[in-house]
C-alpha cells in the first residue's frame, strides 16, 4: 500500500482514511449483533420472568414484573393486561384499576373481535363494590364479540344491585349474541347460568335462584342433553341434593376433564353433607386429596384445599374450612370469580372476622 504522509488537503490520504474507519465501523456492527445489548437481554429476561411467575402462581411477583414491563413500554397493552390480572389474583384490585385505567386507549387494539383488558377493569370495580362502573364499563364496550368475563360482572353487578328486570333483558341478550373466551372460541350459556346462580345463593335470593336454576335445568335437557356435567350443577343449584346426588355421580362417571371432575367431586362432598350424610361427605374429602394434582392453570392453585373447605363448611365446621382456606392461600389460591367473597358456598363465613382478615381487600 502506498504510504502517504497525514494531509488533509491530500485527496488519496482522505480516502484512505475514510476506507479505514469503515472497517472499523463494520467490526463493530459484526460486535453488537452478536452480543445483543444488555438492555434488550435485560428485556428478555423480565419477559420470561414475569410469565414464568404468573404460570407458578406468584400473582403479585408476576404482577410487578408485568408493570415494570409495561412502563417502559406503554403502548403495550398485553402487558397492562397482564399486570391488572395478576395484581386481581393477588387480591388487589386497587392496584389493578390504577394500571389499567393508566393505559391510554389511543394504543388500544381496535381491529380485535373483543378485548379481555376492559373486563379486568370490570372486575376490578366488582370486586371493590362499584357495581354501577361495572354496568359503565359493558355500555362502552365496543368490540363485536362479547367477552365472557365482562358478561359474567355484569350479570352479577345487576344482581348485586336488585335489578332483576336488567338482569333478565341483558341474560337474553347474551344468550342470543354469544359470548366468547380468550382465544375468541363461543361459550356455551352454562358458563353464564352458573355464574347466575352462585351470585343468587351468595346473596341470599332464594326465589329467583329457584328461577334461574330451573331454567338452567332445562336449558340443558332441551339444548345440551348429553352434557350431563352442567345438568348436575343445575341440579345441584335448585337445592334438590338427593337428585343432585344422583347426577353429580353420573357426570363423574364421564367427565375427562381433571379440573371438572375436582369441582364435580367437591360438589358431590357439599351435596351429602346437606344431605346429612355425613360419612360420605367426609370420605369425598378424603377422595380429593387423594386425586392429581391439577395442570397447571389460575384456578388449580390451592384447588383441593379450597372444595375440602366448602365441604367442612356445609358440615358446618367453621373453623376447620378456615383452616383449609388458608392452607389454599399458602398453596397460591388465586382471588378469582367463585373463590372466597365471590363464592356463594362461603356465605355461611361472611363476617366472621378470621375470614374476613383472610381475604380483605389489598
Amino acid at each position: 500500500m502506498e504510504h502517504l504522509e497525514p494531509n488533509l488537503f491530500n485527496k488519496k490520504w482522505i480516502i484512505q482514511l475514510i476506507k479505514y474507519f469503515s472497517i472499523i465501523s463494520y467490526f463493530l456492527l459484526i460486535t453488537c449483533d452478536a452480543n445483543p445489548s444488555k438492555t434488550a437481554t435485560i428485556g428478555e429476561a423480565a419477559i420470561t420472568a414475569a410469565a414464568k411467575a404468573s404460570k407458578n402462581g406468584e400473582w403479585l411477583k408476576a404482577a410487578q414484573l408485568y408493570e415494570q414491563l409495561y412502563l417502559q413500554a406503554l403502548d403495550k397493552e398485553e402487558w397492562n393486561y397482564q399486570a391488572g390480572t395478576n395484581y386481581l389474583r393477588a387480591n388487589k384490585p386497587n392496584k389493578a384499576l390504577d394500571i389499567l385505567n393508566n393505559f391510554d386507549k389511543k394504543y388500544q387494539v381496535a381491529d380485535h373481535d373483543f378485548n379481555g383488558r376492559i373486563a379486568r377493569i370490570a372486575k376490578a370495580y366488582y370486586k371493590m363494590g362499584n357495581f354501577k362502573k361495572v354496568e359503565t364499563v359493558v355500555e362502552n364496550y365496543s368490540y363485536p364479540k362479547m367477552y365472557r368475563g365482562l358478561a359474567r360482572e355484569h350479570l352479577k353487578s345487576l344482581i348485586q344491585t336488585s335489578k332483576t328486570e336488567d338482569l333478565a333483558i341483558s341474560f337474553a341478550k347474551y344468550k342470543q349474541i354469544g359470548i366468547y373466551d380468550d382465544k375468541g372460541k363461543k361459550t356455551n350459556s352454562g358458563f353464564l347460568f352458573r355464574a347466575i346462580c352462585n351470585e343468587l345463593l351468595m346473596v341470599g335470593n332464594t326465589n329467583l335462584l329457584a328461577k334461574y336454576a330451573e331454567e338452567y335445568a332445562q336449558w340443558v335437557e332441551q339444548q345440551r342433553p348429553a352434557d350431563k356435567r352442567n345438568l348436575a350443577i343445575a341440579h345441584f343449584y335448585q337445592q334438590n341434593y338427593p337428585q343432585a346426588i344422583a347426577s353429580l355421580k353420573e357426570a363423574i362417571e364421564v367427565e375427562d376433564s381433571p379440573k371438572h371432575l375436582m369441582d364435580l367431586a367437591g360438589l358431590l362432598g357439599v351435596s351429602y353433607a346437606k344431605n346429612k350424610e355425613f360419612e360420605k361427605a367426609n370420605t369425598q374429602i378424603q377422595q380429593i386429596q387423594s386425586m392429581k394434582t391439577l395442570p397447571t392453570r389460575h384456578d388449580a392453585f390451592g384447588a383441593k384445599w379450597y372444595h375440602q373447605a366448602r365441604i367442612e363448611l356445609a358440615l358446618n365446621q367453621k373453623e376447620k374450612a378456615i383452616n383449609s382456606l388458608k392452607k389454599a392461600v399458602a398453596a397460591k389460591a388465586a382471588f378469582w370469580s367463585n373463590r372466597f367473597k365471590e363464592d356463594g358456598l362461603m356465605k355461611d363465613l361472611f363476617g366472621d372476622t378470621e375470614f374476613e382478615r383472610l381475604v380483605e381487600v389489598q
